[in-house]
């Protein structure tokens, strides 16, 4: 597809028309021509994103009664979390057994590692995007997700799209430094309904399979 064309389906998804799935169908990274290393690349930095906002969604949703909702900024955070996150703003819903979760402002953050290049890169879990494009953390904080990223380095947008298949429970200890997710998994889907799974065992390392 043209990029004028992908650009127009991108606007189009801004203004809120749930095209989330087709703009990462048709411009979507090319999963099957991708190395194990890039594949592994990609699913970090998926991860890491998700962490942040896990994080944030459970600081904002702190004490609030069921039935309320919060909006709060996603702060940059310390550890062992390869992305600096340069802007985001969620809004939470506290339902009687989870918190539901949508960025009001989509996460961007920029990231070391070799698919960004030191660019933007940005995360979106917005239902205007797509109906089903959300992150929903339950009272155990096992945490289920879909969403889309956008990488805009070298001028050459890129757009992937990642998906639960098993809930991954988020985890932090102040003591840890760190939060992270374990025990669970997701698939990233790219264009034509290419998809690779990424895992997280019980020490929060990541892996794939392709």
């Amino acid at each position: 597809m043209k990029k004028l064309c992908l650009a127009a389906i991108v606007t189009t998804t801004l203004l809120g028309c749930n095209v989330g799935d087709e703009v990462v169908n048709h411009g979507g990274i090319d999963v099957d021509n991708l190395s194990h290393a890039d594949l592994q690349n990609y699913a970090d930095v998926t991860a890491d994103a998700l962490t942040v906002v896990a994080k944030a969604a459970k600081d904002c949703a702190e004490n609030l009664p069921v039935g309320n909702s919060n909006e709060c900024y996603i702060p940059e955070i310390q550890g062992n979390i390869d992305i600096a996150v340069t802007k985001g703003r969620i809004k939470v819903e506290k339902q009687t057994d989870r918190v539901v979760i949508h960025t009001i402002e989509a996460m961007q953050f920029t990231t070391h590692n070799a698919i960004a290049n030191g660019e933007i890169i940005s995360l979106s879990l917005d239902k205007n995007t797509d109906d089903d494009y959300i992150m929903a953390m339950n009272n155990s904080n096992q945490i289920t997700f879909k969403g889309m990223l956008i990488n805009t380095a070298d001028n050459d947008t890129t757009y992937w799209s990642t998906e639960s298949t098993s809930p991954l429970t988020y985890r932090y200890n102040i003591n840890e430094v760190h939060p992270y997710i374990t025990n669970g998994s997701a698939i990233i889907s790219g264009k034509g309904n290419q998809y690779f799974t990424w895992s997280a065992d019980a020490d929060g390392d990541i892996s794939v399979i392709r």
